[in-house]
């Protein structure tokens, strides 16, 4: 086992974590904002990030930034500062497709052309992944067997609750190790309520 993965399969006694989207990249506006059109709407998530991380570096917290491979590709430069100031760096998608959505042919290239946009940006290795909305649900569980062959050491995608865009209900509110169906393992860190 590599050391990286050692210390990201480690026991943390607090997780912070935060989603660097924008606000036209969320569920709520997929109907309407067409992935064609994100380069037409101004964007904030720089902003908002260095916001942040400054409260971040005034608390001396660090924190999980599961970056959007569309942000890293256009503002590679904040990659690059959340990673410079400690933080890590993680896998929130290219497109912000939801997983359920999609094949998993399409799932693990949208994965790689994400970490690819991160991991050029900042120069560090991609080890986590969250689903956008977090949309790994029990029909499309076969994501965590990609994003183990992809070389993850753990996911941060399931949600323990019954809702219409996500959750899986009685699924586990503390991190466990996930048995792929493939023979791999991954690290599940449950979102909590």
């Amino acid at each position: 086992m590599t050391e990286s993965r050692q210390i990201a399969l480690q026991k943390p006694n607090h997780i912070l974590s935060v989603d660097v989207e924008d606000y036209f990249h969320v569920e709520a506006f997929a109907g309407t904002v067409s992935r064609e059109s994100w380069d037409q709407y101004p964007c904030r998530v720089v902003e908002n990030c260095r916001r942040l991380l400054d409260m971040f570096d005034r608390h001396a917290v660090k924190a999980t930034f599961f970056v959007l491979g569309w942000v890293a590709d256009r503002f590679p430069r904040i990659v690059r500062e959340i990673s410079n100031r400690g933080h890590e760096l993680a896998c929130h998608s290219f497109w912000h497709r939801r997983v359920d959505s999609l094949t998993p042919a399409q799932f693990r290239s949208d994965t790689r052309e994400a970490c690819d946009a991160i991991e050029q940006a900042a120069s560090v290795r991609v080890l986590g992944y969250r689903a956008p909305t977090w949309s790994i649900r029990r029909q499309s569980l076969w994501a965590l067997d990609v994003l183990a062959e992809e070389g993850f050491a753990y996911d941060s995608s399931i949600y323990p609750i019954r809702h219409d865009l996500y959750g899986i209900p009685g699924a586990s509110r503390h991190s466990y190790t996930h048995a792929c169906s493939n023979g791999q393992t991954l690290l599940s860190f449950l979102r909590q309520l």
